[in-house]
């Protein structure tokens, strides 16, 4: 067993007791069958989920909140009293998968927003320029036969209902009907692809393949033996566009000059088609140049058979002599030492015994040094070593062949021994396996009820902490509540007392400055009392020097001051009010600015409140997305745990099916 199953084994073996096995040894292959039908049920209970978050995702915006903005609770990341090593995997492996399924959903929105963009500018662009257009009908005088795309799409119906032979559309046995359906749409659709739309050179070369190989089968069918549902199935591909009947007429682009040629006189090679002229330019300078040999179109190789067809007859002289030649490797080309000459030694005209090579004009060339030939003496650089190397592989290879003469005679007379003690030992390894694989089928269902009951017990261990967790956000939302209530209490009657400072402080500022603002006046008043009492005190002076000795001196006097007093007392009323005036105005303008800084308080005021109410709308948006993140993880962690169920059930070293993969592979 693995690590996993150890984990809870001494639990497990407690469990189950003899009346639990009783069964197991009653018939095996019935229970290989029961063996086989709790997978089933296993893999389908796997696969729910999976459908469940690929068919219909998690839906990334609940009541306008989007969840995935948010990062999971961290409630989600403690496991306390948890020492399974199972579930400790299992609860840190299920954010990350969210996580990931998370990104790879925000991905594909965001390509398909900006493929939806595309298109629409795409859209508008097209629609630029374009006229209406109103379309006249003309009703034909005899009503149109059946056309021939009614026939194909006929044969097409065909081939779509299965009515074809098995080598040409059915995949290999064991493969789901849904599977076979789709590959016939896969195979009708890769035939009928044009080489317009854009396929590489290998792409098309592997397509022509797979359509050569198809006619190959479809014309090796024998008529006689078919049967009639298999030649109707035949005939019917044949007149579907699987087929194409060449067009002697057509025209076909050249693919190094781009001209437009009838497809008879075009060369076809794996990918492309050339015109004749530039196809002998092609095989010319690969002809001419090593660097370009073999002949190819696109990195694939042109076939000798079509070169040869397709190429004048000085040309293929000339193939020929450079597909002998190039096709030793250079290290062991021998070409002629006279600089004048040069030319490339053919194989035949290469003495191995003697090391000598001789060119077509007679100069003879050493086969070890590649210079001049030495005559009838020894190359210095050789000194006789691979002739005696060469005579000793002659000897070992004579006693070989004696060796192995011996050898046959001796197992001729062994064969008949050793297929019988074959024959027993088969009959032997059969009871023997048989016997192995009855006993493997009782330990095997014994194992998987241990796991069953193992992962069950982990599932209950994980719905209690599941609980515990959901206790542990829930308790940590609340806590954020009330952190933030008390923040924002504190927060409003810190901003209070600030506020009624600042108002205590600007009262005193304003009774300082209308204070200092009478002062001013006041000082103002004294001066001007002082200046009038002065002007007085001269004008009276003067008038009792013009007056005096006179008779009715002071009576004149006096009437003469009377007008100044007068003047002088409406001069003083006149700036009174103006005083007053000016302390009403300046009054006014510092109970304006106080009215300003109310405001500026009553703002502060509601901006704080309003902070608080974005405060409390987040954290509400949060504890929503944190429990839908609570609710994907939970979702996610059972189908981790019944993954590694079914892993550990099926993938066990100890398995029935584990141990057969064993032995057929040893």
């Amino acid at each position: 067993m693995t690590t996993s199953t150890v984990e809870l084994h001494t639990l497990v073996s407690a469990s189950l007791g003899p009346e639990d096995c009783i069964d197991f040894y009653e018939n095996p292959y019935t229970a290989l069958g029961k063996l086989q039908d709790a997978v089933k049920r296993k893999s389908q209970q796997l696969e729910s989920p999976i459908s469940t978050s690929t068919e219909k995702p998690a839906d990334g915006d609940i009541n306008g909140i989007d969840w995935h903005e948010y990062d999971p609770p961290a409630a989600l990341r403690k496991t306390p009293n948890v020492t399974s090593q199972i579930l400790l995997d299992i609860v840190f492996t299920s954010i990350e998968n969210v996580k990931t399924r998370i990104g790879k959903e925000q991905r594909l929105k965001k390509e398909a927003a900006e493929e939806a963009a595309r298109r629409t500018a795409e859209e508008k662009q097209k629609a630029k320029g374009k006229e209406p257009y109103l379309p006249i009908f003309i009703p034909p005088e005899n009503p149109p036969a059946e056309s021939s795309g009614t026939r194909v799409k006929d044969s097409k119906d065909l081939v779509m209902s299965g009515a074809v032979p098995d080598f040409v559309l059915l995949g290999p046995p064991g493969v789901p009907i849904k599977e076979e359906k789709r590959r016939k749409f896969a195979l009708r659709n890769l035939f009928q692809r044009s080489p317009e739309g854009g396929e590489s050179s290998a792409a098309g070369r592997a397509r022509e393949a797979l359509q050569h190989k198809l006619e190959t089968k479809i014309m090796s069918v024998d008529p006689k033996s078919a049967d009639p549902k298999t030649l109707e199935a035949i005939a019917a591909l044949k007149k579907t566009r699987l087929f194409k009947t060449a067009d002697p007429n057509a025209l076909i682009e050249c693919v190094s000059c781009l001209d437009d040629i009838p497809v008879k006189d075009t060369v076809k090679v794996p990918c492309h088609s050339y015109c004749r002229d530039c196809f002998v330019r092609l095989v010319t300078a690969a002809v001419q140049n090593e660097q370009q040999w073999p002949p190819k179109c696109c990195l694939n190789q042109i076939p000798f058979k079509t070169v040869l067809k397709n190429i004048p007859d000085d040309l293929k002289k000339t193939f020929h002599e450079r597909s002998s030649e190039w096709e030793i490797p250079v290290s062991e080309r021998v070409y002629c030492h006279v600089p004048d000459c040069g030319v490339w030694i053919k194989p035949g005209k290469i003495s191995l015994a003697r090391r000598q090579a001789r060119c077509e004009r007679n100069h003879i060339t050493c086969t070890i040094c590649r210079g001049q030939a030495h005559g009838n003496n020894d190359c210095p650089q050789d000194q006789d070593l691979n002739l005696t190397n060469l005579l000793a592989e002659e000897e070992e290879a004579e006693e070989l062949r004696d060796i192995l003469a011996q050898i046959e005679e001796f197992e001729r007379q062994e064969a008949w021994t050793r297929e019988i003690e074959r024959l027993e030992n088969e009959r032997l390894e059969l009871e023997r396996w048989q016997a192995e694989v009855e006993e493997r089928l009782k330990m095997e269902q014994v194992r998987r009820q241990e796991v069953e009951i193992k992962y069950q017990q982990l599932r209950e261990m994980l719905d209690e902490l599941h609980e515990l967790q959901q206790v542990m956000a829930d308790s940590k939302q609340d806590e954020y509540a009330r952190d933030l209530a008390a923040e924002a209490e504190s927060a409003k009657k810190q901003l209070e007392e600030r506020q009624q400072a600042e108002r205590d402080n600007l009262d005193s500022l304003m009774q300082i400055k209308i204070k200092a603002r009478e002062d001013k006046y006041e000082k103002e008043y004294a001066a001007r009392a002082d200046l009038e009492h002065q002007l007085e005190e001269d004008y009276l002076a003067q008038l009792r020097d013009f007056w005096a000795g006179k008779v009715d001196g002071e009576e004149r006097v006096e009437a003469s001051m009377l007008p100044l007093r007068q003047r002088m007392d409406l001069a003083y009323r006149t700036w009174q009010r103006w005083r007053d005036d000016q302390l009403h105005h300046y009054r006014t303008k510092l109970e304006d600015e106080r009215t300003v800084k109310e405001e500026l308080m009553y703002s502060a005021r509601k901006r704080n409140a309003a902070a608080y109410v974005d405060k409390e709308t987040d954290l509400t948006r949060r504890m929503v997305a944190e429990k839908k993140w609570i609710q994907e993880v939970i979702l996610e962690r059972e189908r981790l745990l019944v993954g590694m169920e079914l892993r550990e059930t099926e993938d066990d070293a100890d398995s029935l099916f584990a141990a057969e993969t064993n032995e057929n592979n040893e």
